[in-house]
């Protein structure tokens, strides 16, 4: 797949983590670098997220000092279902900030990664990006050249903008690098010790204005007195983000969903997700998003008896706060006349 908006020549660019420790980035800046890629953090296994300590600084001081800013997720990520956990926490990390470059997963663990084979590398490093990008923002897969060719099949990778490719052999080594990472010893003012360098060779930043809106300018318009009825037997799936990709695992290889029932509703997408009508709803304490299928689940007014149930039980918690009060005040007056006959007892 071409690039879109080819830019020749390429524009300067860093990586950076932790490991660059405080950067003064208006020095950057005046260096001639363009756009930071920041490190997020890091994904385990299970698509919990450890930040990266200097994720946030990092990611402001380069906004701030006027370069393009994107961030990136260094992978241990070990199932499809694992990797849409991972990418809906970064959804809601991401929505922190404005950013005007890639949602980056870093996919290049060699150790881990080599006993899975290309299909199952393929297949994790595809439901995180398809994930991002539900949720608005300009997926990139990177990795070094080495175990692309090795682990990797990259042309299941590269259709979403190009690819952000690791080669220090002088050349770039693919076809489709939107970015080449091409050293890691690099020395930048305003950086201490060595970071990584890049060039973009295509206009990003406008790809992004133009294509991505973070939230994919999804609104979720509040509901009140709704309720979601499922039904038909546990055929309905839930997920952690507003995609149909962001499924929950259920902890036995499958995907979790709801027990026939019915759930409080709190939201509706004011357009199709997916496809699919989406509704916010209230799940164990958390809230969980549902896809429309008529076969399985709809959303229906809170039935008037409901409320008046509640009502009924409302009283009834008063009454009986009356009948306690009456009950104390009884008391009272028992212990006062007591206390007087004690009192004139004492008096004689």
């Amino acid at each position: 797949m071409a690039l879109k908006y080819p830019i020749d020549p390429p524009v300067q660019g860093i990586d950076v983590s932790k490991y660059q420790g405080s950067i003064d980035w208006p020095q950057v800046k005046a260096a001639g670098y363009t756009f930071a890629l920041v490190r997020l953090g890091y994904a385990n296994g299970d698509g919990t997220i450890v930040l990266d300590p200097y994720f946030d600084r990092n990611l402001r001081g380069a906004a701030a000092a006027g370069l393009e800013v994107g961030i990136y997720l260094y992978s241990y990520l070990d199932s499809e279902d694992h990797a849409r956990l991972a990418a809906a926490k970064v959804l809601e990390l991401a929505a922190e900030y404005t950013l005007t470059m890639p949602v980056v997963l870093d996919y290049e663990h060699g150790s881990k990664y080599a006993a899975y084979g290309r299909p199952r590398n393929t297949a994790i490093c595809n439901a995180f990006l398809r994930t991002i990008a539900a949720g608005g923002y300009l997926p990139m897969y990177y990795s070094y050249k080495s175990f692309c060719d090795s682990y990797i099949n990259l042309h299941y990778l590269e259709q979403y903008e190009g690819l952000w490719i690791a080669n220090y052999t002088g050349k770039i080594g693919v076809d489709n690098a939107a970015i080449w990472q091409y050293s890691s010893s690099g020395r930048v003012p305003g950086i201490p010790g060595r970071c990584d360098l890049n060039r973009m060779y295509c206009d990003i930043p406008r790809i992004v204005r133009e294509s991505y809106t973070p939230g994919t300018g999804l609104a979720f318009a509040p509901l009140t007195d709704k309720l979601l009825e499922v039904y038909g037997g546990d055929k309905c799936e839930y997920f952690s983000a507003p995609s149909i990709e962001a499924t929950v695992p259920d902890g036995k290889g499958g995907t979790a969903r709801l027990p026939d029932g019915t759930y409080p509703a709190l939201a509706l997408a004011d357009r199709l997700v997916d496809g699919y009508g989406m509704v916010q709803i209230e799940y164990e304490g958390a809230a969980v998003y549902v896809a429309l299928l008529d076969d399985r689940c709809r959303v229906g007014d809170k039935p008037a008896c409901e409320h008046e149930a509640e009502l009924a039980a409302l009283r009834a918690e008063l009454d009986q706060a009356r009948a306690e009060l009456a009950a104390a005040l009884d008391a009272q007056g028992k212990l006062r006349v007591k206390l007087e006959a004690v009192r004139a007892a004492l008096e004689e």
